[in-house]
């Protein structure tokens, strides 16, 4: 049996599953550790549903086609299918000042990538320069976070004992995230096995098969939280997200090994992601959010692109 038709499928439901299980209790750690429900959807939540990009970049590191197609694809998928078809079962509304530091950081981490990108190649000391932005970025999070007037909602859980205990939450943590590892081997190898069998290069099954999985994450907890009207997450996930994949995922592929750039992704992929980006802080800072029509348009963008991509 082709090793295709076992990994992707077997690697998938690992990734999903494991995906959502570390999330759920991620959310539950912060709420006992007293973090907000806005910065757990900006750093817990979004971790944690980019933990399968994290797992494919260092299980695939020889393969740059699928780690850049992996980090890039996520990213275009997060904007243009995840937010867009969220926006379409409810609109995302929010302050632009509430997110302000959040959206800019966003682009201005898309910008960096490309940037460095343009090189050629990534290697592991310009890693380490995205990994130590990252932690930056975390940091004045958690500080915003101390003033953040929701903060009283984590409060709240936290003295009714509803989040649970810590130790159990931390196991499932740590199960989680070893099912992940096992799940990213099991579906890299099965990706590349199938760009053998069909005769398509391993940047497009990064770009598509691979990208698409690893954001179901994303596009599950938007599309819940689209039906329950809790905008806010959707969009501190897919934000938050993206700069994970652009800082941190691209910064511990570069652990294994030096990743080369392919040139055709300098002139597609690379300035579709930055339009994606620069398109959603405008909608939100000059419209309030991503509205249904703005969603259909990230929609029609993204089906667009996977159209000039396989063409």
């Amino acid at each position: 049996m082709s090793l295709a038709l076992l990994g992707l499928p077997l690697g998938f439901i690992l990734l999903y599953f494991s995906s959502n299980w570390l999330v759920d209790s991620a959310k539950k750690v912060a709420l006992i550790l007293g973090v907000s429900p806005f910065v757990i959807g900006l750093t817990i939540v979004a971790f944690g549903s980019s933990s399968p990009e994290a797992a494919l970049a260092l299980m695939s590191g020889k393969s740059s086609d699928v780690v850049l197609g992996t980090i890039v694809g996520s990213n275009i998928a997060n904007i243009g299918l995840v937010i867009g078809l969220s926006a379409l079962v409810y609109p995302l509304a929010t302050r632009f000042d509430t997110v302000r530091f959040e959206v800019w950081m966003m682009l201005a981490a898309a910008v960096l990538f490309t940037f460095m990108a343009s090189s050629g190649a990534f290697d592991l000391f310009e890693g380490l320069i995205m990994l130590l932005l990252m932690m930056i970025f975390v940091y004045i999070v958690y500080r915003f976070s101390r003033q953040d007037p929701m903060r009283e909602m984590a409060d709240e859980v936290l003295m009714t004992g509803e989040s649970g205990s810590l130790r159990r939450n931390l196991a499932i943590i740590v199960l989680s995230l070893a099912l992940l590892i096992v799940g990213a081997q099991f579906f890299v190898v099965g990706a590349i096995d199938l760009a053998n069998m069909v005769g398509v290069s391993e940047l497009v099954i990064g770009l598509v098969v691979v990208a698409i999985g690893t954001s179901l994450p994303e596009l599950s907890i938007s599309l819940a939280a689209a039906y329950k009207r809790e905008t806010e997450i959707i969009l501190s996930n897919i934000i938050g997200s993206n700069i994970f994949n652009s800082l941190f995922v691209i910064g511990i592929a570069t652990a294994n090994a030096t990743i080369s750039v392919p040139r055709g992704m300098l002139f597609l992929e690379f300035p579709l992601m930055i339009a994606l980006s620069l398109m959603l802080l405008l909608f939100i800072r000059f419209r309030g959010g991503v509205g249904r029509k703005a969603g259909l348009v990230f929609v029609f963008i993204y089906f667009a692109y996977l159209a000039v991509l396989f063409i």
